[in-house]
């Protein structure tokens, strides 16, 4: 391993000199709790939490000493959080208004969400058209009782989706007597607004009154702040980086955040059947809305075929066109491309509902513990998409005279070239299972413990895109639709064998059945070692699996986004034999799902100690290396490959000349691309390595908590050629361009006395080169051609993001018995997010369209400025 980074060093030594903590489990959870408890990444019920793989445990204190005040914003901040996570602050995604959190920097598609360890339905706008994740945001952070993140493969015990790690949500059990939480906040620079309000009313008591639960209900509210009220995120004149000066000026409606809305309520019912069964009842709603703007809207007339009859009922394309060739007629009064000023900014807004019913039935049965549970669970989101110019009433309304380029025109006008869609997708997961376990036998450490267990699933997606997009009348960077079905069974067992009192291990196996492909069956194996009572050294081994989803191998279609620079071979060879290639491919690129698709595979290893010489000193060092083999990929991602040898992918390109025939020669120089069409396939790996050090203290008043993941390696490896991306932008294509940061690391400091407790945190990422090898931009020259078309400048700092940290704190205050008052301040200094000049995830659409020039999956904190929040709870 590398030498540690300066920030690790310094915070390393002040978390040794002066005490601290946010309050995780390390695994090295006191020895004097006896209590037997189900630890995430396990089916058996122990009294040692602390087993072969790593938990970080947030409990609801330290949820609340971090500030936030949503989930989603707790979660962005783990440190082992890292490429291809999302956020509400990203208008340009395909999942617009969810959050998902991709352990490792595997995608949200690798890490599994969980609440109250069990499954919960997808969000219905899967990631780039494609991953399946969890929405975080509908769910209410004053009703957590604590997370825990299991940083490790789990698909033997979890099945499907869980190869780099689980995140597993739960619930509180109880509530006495009743509370009620009310919280506002805004900006230094007065915008973005927070309100929120929520209470719980509690019943019963638990393990004494025949039935105990308590009804929980929030409402939380957060304004929009303005792209144009944070002035130094945008400019397009880089002259003075020895770039180009683009002249494009941000639209005054981009947003650095959304306005969002969210409510809850939620119930949970625990009755005692006898003195061996229980019966508990969990039911919600969560919803959530986010109202994000886009571009403004533009039409080129020289681009020719734009659109396409693409939905469910046409999965196979059908390019449409106006007049022949042109989407427009130029004789109509658009012969250039044209920006339409006096329309508003596109604007999309997603209205979220999420309901779950949860059943569980819990006791024992002769000398096994059993857990049956019955789930219903659905997310239904609808969106709304308005003013986006449909070309067929642009067409008529310019033909006719009712719209004139330049205007005035009509509110009534507008209107009719942008007929506002609207459409409803829904995914629902509901599952039953049966877990059984016991003790077999006494060994030297303890029981021979055995854990087995059958499941059964089905889920079904129903993803909808507006019909005037689906018709070809309207287009959308971002466009996507899925339907499809799965019925999965399961059955699993697992062992825990304590041989002596310092060593044991642990097997895991699973197998899933899915109707839509097959059987896959993963195992992992696990051991731990006392050496001395202080000392705990462990390790895991682990398979995985990712099941094809339903929009990989459904009826399900998707733009695919943008291509790095490519060059059109064969026109080359029609018209200049011999000479360099300049004829660059554009046209608009299609996603079409796989055939016969078989599902990624991963193999993890952990390795790692547990060192505490006392209850008030742990310290925790865990290395993890992790790959994904035989990965579902776009086609589109092979670059020139795919252009070259398009019947070795299953691409089909069309051209001028022949729009209906797949990779027709060219027959002369304007016979360019027009459209290609790709799918899905098993291919190339991701590997990646590295280090997690979690510690934690305590002295008198003070403790302390350093949480720090550092990257040693990310590689991809595609077509026999192996790219390493950590400490870079790539891989590029993924969700939001997030960018692959070596380190993430926090510091905890908290002081307290009596009623009063303060927490100061340093959140830190590191930097990365501006590149992405993977995606034919190796250099900053290619990734930052836009701003440097003659080449960047040897030094230039826009070649590199700088690192970043920012220092937050909270308090709280016991005014009464009751009483408790709150604040908190996120980027306490103010500090300004560091120049991102490749990011495209950012609002506007990075700097290539005019957007802002900062990454807001990495860096949305600085874009927010200083933001202050003030509450109170009282206790009833």
């Amino acid at each position: 391993m590398k030498s540690l980074p300066r920030f690790a060093l310094s915070t390393l030594s002040l978390a040794m000199a002066a005490p601290l903590a946010w309050g995780q489990s390390t695994g090295g959870e006191s020895r004097e709790t006896l209590e037997r408890v189900v630890v995430t990444g396990s089916n058996i019920r122990r009294t040692d939490k602390e087993t072969p793989s790593p938990v970080q445990t947030l409990t609801a204190a330290d949820i609340s000493r971090s500030g936030f005040t949503s989930l989603t914003d707790v979660l962005q901040h783990l440190s082992a959080n890292n490429m291809g996570s999302l956020g509400q602050g990203t208008p340009g995604a395909f999942g617009a208004g969810g959050s998902g959190i991709s352990l490792r920097g595997l995608t949200v598609g690798a890490t599994l969400v969980l609440i109250d360890g069990h499954r919960m339905a997808s969000y219905p706008l899967p990631d780039d058209g494609q991953r399946d994740f969890v929405d975080i945001t509908s769910i209410p952070i004053d009703a957590v009782e604590r997370v825990e993140v299991l940083k490790d493969g789990a698909s033997a015990i979890y099945g499907s989706d869980a190869m780099a790690g689980v995140v597993n949500v739960i619930l509180k059990s109880h509530q006495k007597g009743g509370a009620l939480h009310a919280e506002v906040g805004q900006a230094s620079k007065g915008d973005g607004r927070i309100v929120k309000v929520s209470g719980v009313k509690g019943f019963g008591e638990p393990g004494q009154d025949g039935a105990s639960g308590y009804l929980a209900a929030s409402y939380r509210r957060q304004g929009q702040i303005l792209l144009s009220n944070r002035p130094g995120l945008a400019g397009s004149d880089w002259t003075g980086y020895g770039g180009e000066d683009l002249g494009l000026t941000p639209n005054s409606e981009l947003q650095v955040s959304p306005q969002t809305r969210n409510a809850s309520l939620l119930g949970k019912l625990t009755a005692n059947l006898n003195k061996d069964w229980t019966l508990g009842l969990t039911g919600s709603v969560f919803g959530s809305q986010a109202t994000q703007v886009g571009l403004q809207n533009t039409v080129s007339p020289s681009s020719g075929i734009t659109t396409f009859v693409f939905g469910p009922a046409h999965q196979n394309p059908l390019a449409t066109a106006l007049n022949n060739t042109n989407v427009i007629d130029p004789k109509t009064g658009l012969p250039v491309d044209q920006t339409f000023e006096d329309l508003p900014a596109q604007r999309s807004q997603t209205s979220t509902q999420s309901t779950r019913l949860v059943a569980d039935l819990s006791g024992t049965w002769g000398a096994w513990d059993v857990q049956a549970a019955l789930g219903l669970t659905r997310v239904e989101t609808k969106l709304t998409l308005s003013h986006f110019v449909s070309l067929p009433a642009l067409q008529a309304a310019l033909d006719a005279g009712r719209y004139v380029i330049g205007g005035p025109n009509s509110a009534a006008a507008l209107a009719e070239i942008t007929p506002q869609g609207e459409s409803t997708s829904s995914n629902t997961l509901n599952f039953v299972s049966l877990r059984a376990s016991r003790d077999l036998m006494t060994l030297g450490g303890g029981a021979l413990a055995l854990g087995t267990g059958v499941e059964f699933m089905h889920r079904s997606l129903n993803e909808q895109f507006p019909e005037g997009f689906a018709n070809g009348a309207q287009a959308s960077n971002i466009y996507a639709f899925g339907v499809g079905k799965q019925n999965i069974w399961a059955a699993h067992g697992e062992l825990v064998a304590p041989f002596t009192k310092t060593f044991s291990l642990e097997a895991a196996a699973r197998v899933d059945h899915y109707d839509t492909y097959g059987s896959s069956a993963t195992p992992k194996l696990g051991f731990k070692y006392l050496p001395q009572k202080e000392l705990t050294l462990r390790g895991t081994y682990a398979g995985g699996f990712r099941a094809p989803n339903p929009v990989e191998i459904g009826t399900s279609g998707s733009s695919a986004g943008y291509l790095p620079p490519l060059l059109d071979t064969a026109l080359c060879n029609l018209v200049k034999p011999g000479a360099p290639c300049d004829i660059g491919v554009g046209g608009t690129q299609l996603q079409l799902p796989g055939t016969n698709l078989k599902p990624e595979k991963s193999k993890s290893y952990t390795l790692g100690l547990v060192f505490e010489p006392s209850k008030d000193f742990n310290v925790s060092v865990d290395y993890y290396d992790i790959q994904i083999s035989n990965q579902i990929v776009s086609v589109g991602l092979f670059g020139q490959s795919q252009i070259d040898t398009p019947d070795r992918f299953g691409t089909k390109l069309y051209r001028v000349n022949s729009p209906t025939t797949p990779n027709a020669a060219p027959t002369d120089a304007n016979d360019t691309i027009l459209y290609g069409t790709y799918p899905f396939i098993n291919v190339g790996q991701t590997r990646t390595s590295g280090v997690d050090v979690d510690l934690r203290m305590k002295f008198g008043e003070f403790s302390s908590q350093l949480q720090w993941s550092h990257m040693q390696r990310y590689t991809i490896e595609r077509d026999g050629v192996t790219y390493e991306l950590a400490g870079t932008h790539g891989p590029s294509f993924v969700s939001t361009n997030t960018g692959t940061p070596r380190d993430r690391a926090s510091l905890a400091l908290t002081w307290a006395r009596g009623d009063v407790e303060l927490t100061g945190t340093i959140n830190y990422i590191s930097g990365m080169r501006v590149e992405d090898s993977s995606y034919n931009l190796p250099d900053c020259s290619s990734a930052l051609s836009t701003i440097f078309p003659g080449g960047a400048p040897a030094d230039s700092p826009l070649c590199r993001v700088g690192g970043w940290s920012t220092i937050n704190l909270a308090g709280s205050y016991r005014a009464s018995k009751d009483l408790t008052l709150r604040f908190a301040i996120s980027n306490l200094f103010d500090r300004k997010p560091p120049i991102d000049a490749f990011a495209s995830g950012s609002t506007g659409g990075g700097v290539a369209s005019g957007g802002a020039h900062y990454n807001p999956s990495l860096h949305q904190d600085g874009a927010v400025g200083r933001f202050v929040t003030v509450g109170a709870s009282y206790q009833f």
